[in-house]
């Protein structure tokens, strides 16, 4: 079992009926201004994103209370512009983590979080479905 890692700020792309793993390699597209700015402020950093399941997928834009604060730490691998100003990702999921705090919520949400081993992440049976 690995040592927790410590804080980190990144940031975070809140998905729509879409759930990421460690280990999970995904594409998907993405369409929402906030969330593309998310992309680029990774792209910029280090190509690692947040990503984290909305509570409600009808919602276009959702608060910091409708995202769970269970997510996956991925790294972008490929970016592809797509028509309309949608863009295709490809990530890879890296670890688990979980969101300490919000710095930011604009123009884009940037978190702060600890990874944490699958050990650690104990939820609850209703967070597990």
């Amino acid at each position: 079992m690995r040592k927790t890692e410590s804080l980190r700020s990144m940031p975070l792309l809140p998905l729509r009926g879409l759930l990421v793993f460690p280990n999970m390699v995904l594409h998907f597209d993405v369409g929402r201004d906030k969330s593309i700015g998310a992309l680029e402020e990774a792209m910029v950093a280090d190509q690692r994103i947040f990503l984290a399941a909305q509570k409600d997928a009808k919602v276009d834009i959702p608060e910091k209370d409708g995202i769970y604060t269970i997510g996956t730490v991925a790294k972008i691998k490929q970016l592809l512009k797509m028509p309309q100003d949608a863009i295709r990702v490809l990530i890879e999921g890296e670890n688990r983590a979980v969101i300490k705090r919000y710095i930011e919520t604009e123009p884009f949400f940037k978190v702060e979080v600890k990874e944490v081993s699958e050990a650690e992440a104990s939820v609850t049976p209703e967070e597990e479905a």
